[in-house]
């Protein structure tokens, strides 16, 4: 039995293509720092694993480091995908815009000279 992946997101996600940019990179940024809890606790990074085992409350360490790693991750992903809305992505991808942001213009710019200063020095 199969399941379309349309049927699920017209019944789950909200009709606002805004805010389904954010339910959608929002689950990204949660399912990102996931794995970077999961990679944490795999690798004893700081010997963060035997110091959590060892812990009369253990789940306050790890709650803590999941609430701050969800918080910034969905945070970097949403942003990120914020800041892309505006990319032109029919000329070679995200991001193709910004070499024309940068592009040198010269402008004349008008300057009035004082010419009383320049006969008090004796320059002509």
């Amino acid at each position: 039995m199969t399941v379309k992946v349309d049927a699920i997101a017209k019944r789950f996600l909200p009709k606002d293509p805004f805010f389904r940019l954010l339910v959608v990179n929002s689950l990204a940024g949660i399912g990102i720092s996931g794995l970077m809890v999961g990679g944490i606790f795999y690798s004893n990074i700081g010997n963060l694993t035997v110091l959590i085992r060892g812990d009369d409350s253990p789940l306050v360490p790890i709650l803590m480091l999941v609430a701050g790693l969800v918080i910034t991750l969905v945070s970097v992903v949403v942003g990120s995908a914020i800041m892309l809305l505006g990319a032109d992505q029919t000329k070679g991808g995200p991001g193709s815009k910004l070499p024309s942001l940068f592009e040198p213009r010269l402008e004349p710019i008008p300057v009035k000279a004082d010419t009383v200063r320049v006969r008090r020095l004796g320059v002509r």
